[in-house]
């Protein structure tokens, strides 16, 4: 897996452009927030759409900021949350 840091001040990697054969990722509406969440891992802010890897309540979720608003993937264990933010960030999903 790659290694990264978390990023500073909103900088963080940019997102390789989406490949043909990307998979499609479930995006719903912001759930109800974890009392405590940390985000562990975001995107650059210079782009059009943020992505932030959050943890809470012992599990994780994505989150795409965008024009259009935020929208989050279901929570899931952390390694499955690793692999999509790796297939994310290398265009493997959109």
């Amino acid at each position: 897996m790659m290694e990264m840091t978390s990023g500073h001040a909103d900088h963080g990697p940019h997102v390789a452009p989406a490949a043909r054969a990307a998979r499609r990722i479930t995006w719903l509406q912001p759930q109800s927030q974890e009392e405590r969440r940390r985000t562990v891992q975001w995107t650059c802010a210079c782009r059009a759409t943020v992505y932030q890897m959050i943890a809470g309540g012992g599990q994780m979720h994505i989150a795409r900021v965008d024009r259009r608003g935020r929208f989050e993937t279901h929570r899931m264990s952390h390694r499955d949350a690793e692999l999509l933010w790796q297939d994310l960030l290398f265009g493997r999903a959109i």
